[in-house]
């Protein structure tokens, strides 16, 4: 028999840990707000920061949805430049 366990409602979880850095601070900021933004939403962006560079990475469905991430990354604050090393397909 398995018995479910429960945290108690009234105490904070022990699992949630933020982030210890502010690259990785910047990094969650920019996640969260490509997560929000419609045209990003779907998209496979992988976001790394290094002393305030952020670095964008992956496959994207269009050149719009590229320049489109690196003009929201670009406007996060604390964002000093940006590597956008994202794929749009072939033509």
């Amino acid at each position: 028999m398995i018995h479910p366990w429960f945290f108690p409602e009234d105490l904070p979880s022990l699992f949630h840990v933020s982030p210890t850095s502010e690259d990785a601070r910047l990094a969650c900021r920019l996640l969260e707000r490509m997560q929000r933004d419609p045209l990003l939403r779907h998209e496979r962006i992988c976001i790394e920061v290094q002393n305030q560079v952020v670095i964008l990475d992956g496959h994207v469905s269009s050149a719009d949805v590229k320049a489109h991430a690196h003009t929201l990354a670009w406007g996060a604050p604390d964002v000093h430049d940006v590597s956008n090393r994202l794929r749009p397909p072939d033509r």
